[in-house]
């Protein structure tokens, strides 16, 4: 049974769920129904109640970007930092891995995503090391 809790649900969606004799309960879930440390049922908003003994809810995944966005990072449209592929953001020198610019990012995602960052960024300081070298062999001593 899914519970849509007042959100959309495509129609080939509904189509494909209700085929594979999955019940789709419209409206917003009000409470989940606990006794003896035991969930027993559903109850939406409107009381009807439906007995259930296990429900899995989806995660809402919800950035913790202050600290980047307080830098002046770019953001998209649902609060997620934007980066390029490396990491790199808008911001020339902050870089970003993980779950603070991909919400699908899990420990092994964001690792590699840490690892591209700290090339680029490795890359930049070389490239800098190496620009201050040349200007500073072109001054006379």
């Amino acid at each position: 049974m899914l519970f849509t809790h007042g959100g959309d649900l495509a129609e080939g969606d509904r189509e494909a769920l209700v085929a594979r004799s999955i019940g789709v309960v419209d409206g917003p879930v009000a409470r989940l129904v606990v006794e003896d440390d035991a969930l027993t049922a559903v109850e939406l908003a409107d009381g009807r109640v439906f007995d259930r003994t296990a429900v899995f809810v989806r995660p809402r995944m919800v950035p913790d970007n202050d600290a980047l966005t307080e830098l002046g990072c770019e953001i998209d449209d649902n609060g997620w930092v934007v980066a390029d592929a490396t990491g790199r953001t808008s911001v020339p020198g902050v870089w970003v891995a993980g779950n603070a610019a991909n919400p699908r990012a899990q420990v092994i995602t964001a690792a590699g995503e840490g690892s591209a960052a700290a090339i680029a960024l490795n890359h930049d300081l070389i490239q800098e090391d190496i620009a201050l070298a040349v200007a500073a062999a072109r001054v006379p001593h």
